[in-house]
């Protein structure tokens, strides 16, 4: 199980191991670390953390993967002190190692300390190739066909793709980098043998590969708990380890065959396209010449696309004041004083099917740039081009360099199923890597007070608004929000360049259900914020931001998301305890007790770092009714229990 590579350290480091009381603490406290995250596999969550770190790292151990991920999830670039120095740069000081476990000839186990390269003065590494989609995808189909397995596209499909015998049918409407994701997940499904974990093997090596190629991940199946254990996945925390073990072997052995693969093909001169016959229809000559602007020719420059933006958010914006349905959304939200202001750039997509096509087609752009742009797509009867975006509320979403990249539209007209709509994925658009209101608030200016990370846009122009009431103090918040997605480690790296050593992290979720989700999905993450406080909260009350700005004065909602501001620790415990324990818990029962100290363990260690000891526990205290001594002792024996 303790299979590793052996990382380099000093035989100063292996003495004070051996001899100093503070070395076998630290050894004990990386063993309590590894048994954290592994029990963080327990959940979907943790489960995805781990993958993530395991993409971003090949070549780690299961047990350096772990403590990585537990410790410091985000990081891209290992090395120890002396490791660093050898490189030329220094670790900064005050900076927190992450504690890996190494496996010493004579037997037992050293802890060796790591440094992430945004801990020093180096610059980081160069980040992976971007890789053409289209090669990969051939490369993956070529790997295919290796293994007697035959990859084609196929229309009107149920699923996303569907198999049968030696056959793999992928669905036509899929985004090349999703339809790329699913053909890994299934030629890993093919590689592996036949048993009950295969398919959370499969998922694990598809999540793990997509991501180190810049593929959609088909998604994460993840471990069930040994309470809720079906026989097709791993029950106990010793088959997880050994799963994951399975995932980065493969997802090694995969990325290395995917990238020779890619070698001999860039090397090989290009096949001439084949040629087509002439549809005998009017309506397959549309589709034919629709298909043809989409898929064929050079790829577009990604400074067409943000031409092409930059052009349809003008268009857009110039629609804004004369529509009337907008103006009264931007009223009953509270954020009616921000449609004039030229940062948010606020516009309205006409109701009309091609009315953006029109005009940017007079602009001088090709249907090639526009449906690269994610602008228009293509109808699937005729194959005739129409605005993607229309009778929606646009909000404009910028790189971090300042050019819109996409947009988010909320629907006016009360009959569309998606209340929101995002631009699709494009050479310029990841919505994942993107954050609303970032680059309009940070660009040309220092490193803020504080971050505050909202839901969606209206939230995000709402809190800005209450916010700003704290300029006169002299603390300059920046309100950004995901575009429709969990808040991301890419997000959150975002945040971190432009940060400076005692930028406050707020996040500011909706109150309800989806809200308390977001929140526990986004805080493995944002309890690792190097820089200042982490805290979270949320209008009493109401159901966002937006409602409690519509009922209140920018500085009566100011004053009420600040008395609502708690430690994250402390807003995690609360939520883990609620989930533990939906309906009462009962001091009297020892399997209550003994829920309720695992459930409060990993936000006491969170805590730790960030001298929030006595508030969680007086927080915990106050939600079981205990005694704060009572939470302590709990937790201390459980982390006993757990290290025996």
């Amino acid at each position: 199980m303790w299979k590793e590579r052996v990382l380099t350290t000093t035989s100063h480091d292996l003495r004070v191991a051996r001899t100093h009381p503070a070395g076998r603490a630290a050894l004990h406290a990386a063993r309590l670390t590894r048994q954290l995250a592994i029990a963080d596999l327990a959940g979907a969550p943790g489960w995805t953390r781990l993958l993530d770190v395991a993409a971003r790292h090949p070549g780690r151990g299961v047990d350096d993967l772990l403590l990585i991920a537990r410790q410091r999830p985000d990081a891209t670039d290992l090395g120890t002190y002396d490791q660093w120095r050898a490189r030329g740069a220094h670790v900064r000081r005050g900076e927190r190692a992450v504690a890996l476990l190494q496996p010493l000839d004579e037997g037992g186990f050293d802890v060796v300390r790591v440094f992430d390269v945004t801990q020093t003065d180096a610059m980081p590494a160069p980040h992976r190739p971007a890789y053409d989609l289209v090669r990969v995808v051939s490369a993956l189909a070529a790997l295919a066909d290796g293994v007697g397995l035959a990859v084609r596209l196929g229309r009107g499909l149920a699923t996303a793709a569907h198999v049968d015998g030696d056959r793999l049918d992928l669905a036509a409407h899929l985004p090349l980098s999703a339809a790329a994701g699913h053909l890994v997940h299934h030629l890993a499904r093919r590689l592996l043998p036949a048993g009950p974990v295969r398919d959370v093997q499969a998922a694990g090596v598809a999540h793990v590969v997509a991501r180190r190629f810049g593929l959609q991940p088909p998604g994460v199946a993840a471990p069930e708990s040994r309470h809720r254990a079906a026989p097709s996945v791993p029950s106990t925390p010793d088959e997880a380890v050994a799963t994951v073990s399975v995932i980065t072997g493969l997802s090694d052995a995969f990325t290395d065959r995917l990238e020779h693969a890619l070698e001999r093909r860039s090397a090989a001169p290009p096949a001439p396209a084949p040629k087509r016959r002439n549809p005998r229809t009017a309506a397959q000559r549309r589709r034919a010449r629709a298909a043809d602007a989409a898929s064929d020719a050079a790829p577009v420059d990604r400074a067409a696309l943000y031409a092409a933006n930059a052009a349809a958010a003008e268009f857009y914006a110039a629609q804004l004041p004369v529509s009337h349905p907008a103006a009264a959304y931007l009223r009953s939200r509270g954020i009616a004083a921000a449609a004039p202001r030229s940062d948010w750039q606020l516009g309205v997509a006409p109701a009309g099917g091609d009315v953006l096509l029109r005009h940017l087609r007079a602009r001088g752009f090709t249907d090639q740039v526009l449906l690269a742009a994610g602008l228009v797509a293509a109808g699937r009867l005729d194959g005739g081009l129409y605005d993607l975006f229309r009778d929606r509320l646009v909000f404009p979403v910028h790189a971090p360099d300042g050019q819109v990249a996409g947009f988010t539209g909320r629907d006016l007209s009360g009959r569309s199923p998606a209340k929101y709509f995002n631009t699709p994925e494009t050479a310029v658009f990841h919505k994942g890597r993107l954050l609303f209101g970032l680059a309009p608030q940070t660009l040309g200016q220092g490193p803020p007070d504080r971050f505050v990370v909202v839901e969606g846009p209206t939230d995000a122009i709402a809190a800005q608004l209450i916010y700003r009431e704290l300029e006169v103090e002299g603390v300059r918040s920046v309100v950004v929000a995901s575009c429709g997605t969990a808040f991301t480690r890419a997000q959150f790296a975002l945040l971190d360049r432009l940060s400076g050593p005692d930028t406050a992290l707020v996040i500011s979720f909706d109150a309800d259900a989806p809200g308390a989700k977001a929140l526990d999905r986004a805080y493995p993450l944002a309890v690792t914020w190097a820089h200042g406080p982490v805290s979270g909260t949320g209008p009493t009350g109401f159901k966002d931001v937006s409602e409690l700005l519509a009922a209140r004065e920018p500085g009566d909602a100011l004053l009420d998301l600040l008395a609502a501001e708690r430690p994250l620790p402390v807003l995690g415990v609360g939520h883990a305890l609620a989930r533990a324990f939906p309906e009462r818990f009962n001091a009297a029962w020892p399997e209550d007790r003994v829920r309720a100290f695992r459930a409060v363990a990993p936000y006491l260690l969170d805590a730790v770092g960030q001298d929030q000891v006595e508030l969680v526990v007086q927080a915990a205290a106050e939600r079981l009714g205990l005694a704060p001594h009572e939470i302590s002792e709990g937790v201390v024996a459980h982390f006993a229990t757990e290290r025996d």
